[in-house]
């Protein structure tokens, strides 16, 4: 479905740029006198592109502190979660591993661990 957006807005385009040889030499000649108006902005505004810069630094610190403090939600709500279960975290391997249980079988017999049914074979023997 992209493919043919990009397509249907390539062959707009096309069809939109002038056939005529003056035409398309005023189009050449206004592109590039607004590609280098745009270049030439702070040159022209220093006291705007000052403004920019310092609002896109303080910008860039908040992002920087809101991602901070997403991460540290998270990690903490991991860390919550994992608490909350029979799991532990290995920090010196970085993964997370089961905890050593205090009873490793429970109140379970051997004979209790047993399926009650092995399938087409068991009927025949009788088991």
């Amino acid at each position: 479905m992209g493919l043919l957006r990009i397509a249907v807005f390539a062959a707009v385009a096309v069809a939109l740029l002038p056939s005529d040889r003056e035409q398309q030499q005023r189009l050449y000649e206004r592109a590039g006198s607004t590609a280098e108006w745009v270049v030439t902005f702070c040159d022209r505004n220093a006291a705007t592109c000052a403004k920019g810069s310092e609002l896109w630094s303080q910008f860039v610190a908040k992002a920087e502190f809101g991602a901070k403090l997403a991460y540290d939600m998270i990690r903490e709500r991991e860390a919550s979660s994992l608490a909350n279960t029979n799991l532990h975290l290995d920090e010196s391997k970085g993964r997370v591993a089961p905890a050593i249980l205090e009873r490793e079988s429970g109140t379970l017999t051997p004979v209790d661990k047993m399926p009650d049914w092995r399938g087409k074979n068991a009927h025949k023997s009788g088991v």
